[in-house]
């Protein structure tokens, strides 16, 4: 998710959230005629402090899962959260048997309903507790049809990452350093490399709807969370005749293609899109016709999924490449030789996803350590659920999750977990066509890659639900990666100090981390 840098604002954001839960905890049981027998007092007692589990959740998620994980010895363990139990599983049996439920039993399209609020946040976009009751065409349009145009759209996100990073750092100090806040900085790159692929060349240059593509996912996910602790009596039924919590998350999501005349636009659009739009709209269901609106919702939610987890996973790598400098090498000469293979071959251009294995192993490892979100493969239960263990049991409306963070930080699973190996993937790789397993320091029995989706690599979720965006999210940030590598020389003016804020499951990287940048080639 995405966290504002302003810390007074999450602050009063934690604290309305006290008073907002407490208060709410403390109607819905009738705190004041409860029983207090010896039976009952234990289970009370935890149920009186419940919403304070709730809260220390909201601001110590991800550690609160990892120490949960370690004593619970490879078992399912519950973690509790503001609204609902989470339920954190690690078997391979038990995730499998997740993927594998029935969707009227555990959903991942209810999980993004819970998270994001589009009712209230998205122009009264309504989604499915259920995928594919509504169709899935934006599932083809994005693994299919995106992926096998992205070699044509290569050349053009090379020249926006140029473009923009140029821009952003053409007034270096009198040192020849350019200092950026990298975050902020990677967000905009990615939102314009967005823009082009989603709505062509003409919206992409048009700075007013690139800014507030930008600010759409932002504002999205903070209107979002001041309704998940909102009680449902304070938000509207009815999205088109708002009351004054409709009208805040109206107010929060920024973004002008929520506004009335910004939905208008965008529609539009829609009716003469390109690129990926068009593709959203031709996999559209043909038998139950998606209004302009209801595009303009899909796009959207597409939309906020394509920018937030892309510039994280870019932002810490950068870092990485920073703090891991003796990377910087090896990883140039894998460039310099594969631009020579293709140069050989007459010109043809770089494939990232074949020709560059260091950088695909340096990626995996920035994310092996430097989880964005601790937890993944997220289902809600529709209905109580009970796991074949017989123990392991949801009741309606609770999550299960895997702890993807805690996973990938187990000495069981990866060799001296705490220690960033660039190389550790590609070693394993290496081992794996060697035969070699017993060598391996990495989970999983065949090779593998950033783009791969599996039990032993989670990231991207699983089976059929696993991110059909994927391909797209590992070129560009690899392109972004061989451009920092190949014209820029970089380092970060704080490297000690603390990297990423934390809010629920969520490990964001921080706004005011400055890296300064200093041409290490010149422009031809």
């Amino acid at each position: 998710m995405i966290i504002f840098s302003e810390s007074r604002l999450w602050f009063g954001i934690f604290l309305g959230a006290v008073v907002i839960l407490t208060v709410r905890h403390a109607l819905k049981h009738k705190v004041g005629s409860l029983l207090t027998s010896h039976q009952q007092f234990n289970h009370i007692l935890f149920d009186l402090f419940r919403p304070l589990f709730g809260i220390l959740y909201l601001i110590r998620g991800p550690q609160i899962i990892d120490n949960a994980y370690r004593k619970a010895n490879g078992k399912p363990f519950k973690i509790t959260t503001p609204s609902n139990d989470h339920l954190l599983i690690a078997s391979p049996e038990m995730i499998r048997e997740m993927i594998a439920a029935p969707l009227e039993s555990l959903s991942l399209h209810a999980v993004a309903k819970e998270i994001l609020q589009p009712r209230y946040t998205m122009y009264g976009f309504e989604w499915q507790n259920q995928r594919g009751v509504e169709g899935t065409g934006f599932v083809r349009a994005l693994r299919s049809l995106l992926t096998a145009h992205l070699p044509a759209f290569q050349p053009e996100f090379e020249r926006i990452l140029r473009s923009n990073f140029s821009m952003e750092l053409g007034k270096p100090d009198d040192d020849g350093f350019a200092r950026v806040q990298l975050f902020p900085m990677i967000k905009r790159t990615v939102t314009n490399v967005n823009c082009f692929v989603f709505f062509g060349e003409e919206l992409c240059k048009n700075e007013r709807f690139t800014k507030a593509a930008l600010e759409f996912p932002q504002a999205v996910i903070f209107a979002a969370e001041l309704l998940r602790i909102t009680p449902k009596f304070m938000r509207s039924s009815r999205p088109q005749q708002p009351n004054g919590t409709e009208l805040r998350g109206r107010f929060s999501t920024t973004w002008n293609l929520l506004s009335r005349n910004g939905c208008k636009r965008a529609m539009r659009v829609t009716r003469q899109a390109i690129d990926c739009v068009q593709w959203l709209i031709d996999t559209s269901p043909r038998k139950m016709q998606w209004s302009p609106a209801r595009m303009v919702g899909e796009i959207m939610a597409v939309w906020f999924g394509s920018v937030h987890q892309l510039a994280m996973t870019t932002t810490y790598a950068i870092e990485d490449l920073c703090i891991h400098d003796d990377c910087i090498e090896p990883l140039r000469a894998e460039i310099t030789k594969a631009r020579a293979t293709c140069k050989e071959l007459g010109g043809k251009a770089l494939d990232v996803e074949k020709q560059l294995p260091l950088l695909d192993s340096f990626l995996r490892e920035s994310i092996r350590c430097n989880n964005s979100d601790a937890v993944t493969g997220r289902r809600k239960a529709l209905m109580p659920y009970i796991f074949s263990d017989g123990t392991s049991t949801l009741a309606v409306g609770d999550w299960v999750c895997v702890p993807q963070r805690a996973l990938m930080h187990d000495a069981t699973r990866y060799r001296s977990p705490d220690v960033f190996d660039a190389f550790r993937f590609l070693r394993a790789n290496q081992q794996l066509e060697r035969g070699e397993i017993s060598c391996r320091d990495v989970p999983g029995d065949t090779p593998s890659s950033l783009t791969t989706a599996s039990i032993d690599w989670p990231i991207w979720g699983f089976g059929n639900t696993a991110c059909p965006g994927r391909f797209y999210a590992s070129m560009v940030a690899k392109l972004v990666m061989v451009h920092v590598l190949e014209d820029w020389t970089c380092r970060m003016e704080a490297p000690e100090a603390a990297r990423s804020r934390t809010w629920r499951s969520s490990v964001v990287p921080r706004s005011d981390t400055i890296v300064a940048f200093k041409r290490w080639r010149q422009l031809a």
